[in-house]
């Protein structure tokens, strides 16, 4: 088997470690526009090509069982566009972005895109950015989304399904605006929420926060790039999770003012029993 990963950051070079912890003998080449993660990892003894520039690779990019498109949400599309010169319909194309809708309608619209893509999206990642925060286990026992295009063949969606679980995930098949909705509310709202969180509290004496503030705000800690092409890629679910949370937090604001401990305290047990009910 071969696998091609574009994009060597946290989860294309998790992506990489995760198979060959699995199988030494699968062949991986990899793709990245950075000069010093190309030279970070010509040494790990990870991939059989690597380069900044995918001309040099496209040799093998015909034979390649899967392509996984690592990048930007907003990036997608280009490197498709790039890719198109050199696939066949026998590839499988994935990508692991964390927004789906953009992507599919572009991909439902290319008459050969639309019978090799199958968008993906592994619920696993990390506040270290970057190849040097990746980790071979980074997916083991986590959700991977995926999304495939209306063309795409049922042999083909199942070939990436065992791959996913080969390298300890969970594949489950979603629609993908469904997607971009679950993800408003699951990871992009509390994302914000712990930006504005650490905005709010961070002043002068940062090291008399306890472990519940650390906790709770450790993903404000994240790639700040990768998470304002999220919120424009998915910026009509996200307005709507925000106003949602504005919401609640006026109807705390209103009840706090007007001392309704009572009320205060309704909401307080609704959330508990609701994230009681989440796994972990």
């Amino acid at each position: 088997m071969k696998i091609g990963i574009i994009g060597l950051g946290l989860i294309g070079t998790s992506i990489a470690m995760a198979i060959k912890k699995k199988d030494r003998d699968i062949e991986i080449w990899g793709i990245d526009k950075d000069i010093d993660t190309i030279n970070f990892l010509r040494d790990k003894d990870i991939f059989s090509y690597i380069s900044i520039d995918i001309h040099e690779i496209e040799r093998e990019i015909e034979d390649t069982d899967i392509i996984f498109i690592s990048v930007y949400p907003s990036g997608v599309k280009d490197v498709l566009l790039n890719l198109k010169n050199y696939i066949t319909e026998r590839n499988i194309i994935s990508d692991t972005s964390s927004t789906k809708g953009k992507i599919m309608t572009y991909v439902t619209n290319d008459k050969l895109l639309c019978k090799v893509f199958i968008g993906g999206h592994p619920l696993a990642g990390r506040e270290v950015s970057g190849a040097y925060g990746a980790i071979p286990d980074l997916f083991k026992g986590k959700i991977y989304f995926l999304s495939p295009a209306k063309g795409v063949e049922k042999d083909k969606i199942d070939t990436l399904m065992s791959f996913i679980e080969n390298i300890g995930a969970l594949p489950i098949l979603i629609d993908p605006y469904e997607h971009d909705r679950i993800l408003a509310y699951s990871s992009h709202l509390p994302q914000i929420v712990a930006y504005l969180l650490a905005y709010t509290s961070i002043k002068d004496s940062p090291n008399f926060f306890g472990t519940g503030f650390k906790d709770t705000t450790r993903i404000a800690k994240s790639d700040t790039k990768l998470w304002m092409d999220i919120i424009k890629e998915n910026y009509d679910e996200i307005l709507n999770v925000v106003y949602e949370f504005k919401n609640n937090i006026d109807l705390f604001s209103s009840y706090l003012k007007d001392k309704n401990f009572d009320k205060i305290e309704e909401i307080f047990k609704t959330a508990r029993e609701k994230r009681m009910k989440i796994e972990g």
